[in-house]
């Protein structure tokens, strides 16, 4: 049995495959590059994503707010504020400034009268702003069970009438203050 061996050509030693140390170097250079890049654009976004959220008053709510409210006063014939729910529903203490409760008044087709109150209040630790249909033959006691929930992001809201204006400031959970000015139909 005869055994041949073939030398490479011209002296050279098999090529072995893979990267020469430059190149390793290159190769990861650039791959910790594009990794700190991407770490800057994930910081941008999260940065982004938060003051996202914490306009998200200003974007989702106050828009909704504003649609509830302006049907509200646009059906209003007359309005009174007062500083709580209790004296609201007494008809008693009505002030111009300051107030947490607005009661309005509609005047119906055949004269009749109907009442409506929109209210912030604090319901079981949730501020809410709420609106509630009060019928003056029947004692109200729906303290607690409004007929509608205009929003709970309110964390403050202050009635007041500023040069013979009804306005209604509210506060958002940002701290953020949106004021609403409108007078009922007279």
């Amino acid at each position: 049995m005869i055994i041949s061996f073939q030398p490479s050509l011209q002296g050279e030693l098999p090529r072995k495959r893979g990267f020469t140390l430059p190149e390793l170097a290159t190769a990861m250079g650039l791959a910790m590059a594009i990794a700190a890049i991407m770490m800057t654009l994930l910081q941008q976004q999260i940065t982004f994503h938060g003051i996202v959220k914490a306009q998200s008053f200003l974007v989702d709510d106050a828009p909704q707010v504003n649609n509830t409210i302006t049907q509200i006063l646009s059906r209003a014939d007359a309005y009174r504020i007062h500083q709580n729910l209790n004296d609201a529903v007494a008809g008693a203490n009505a002030v111009t400034e300051g107030g947490k409760v607005l009661v309005l008044g509609y005047l119906n087709p055949d004269g009749s009268k109907d009442y409506g109150i929109i209210s912030f209040e604090t319901n079981g630790g949730e501020d809410e702003l709420a609106y509630y249909t009060m019928d003056p033959s029947v004692p109200f006691a729906k303290v607690g069970n409004p007929d509608w929930l205009i929003s709970r992001r309110v964390e403050n809201a202050n009635f007041f009438v500023q040069n013979g204006v009804f306005r209604m400031a509210l506060t958002g959970p940002a701290g953020e203050i949106i004021t609403y000015s409108g007078t009922p139909r007279l």
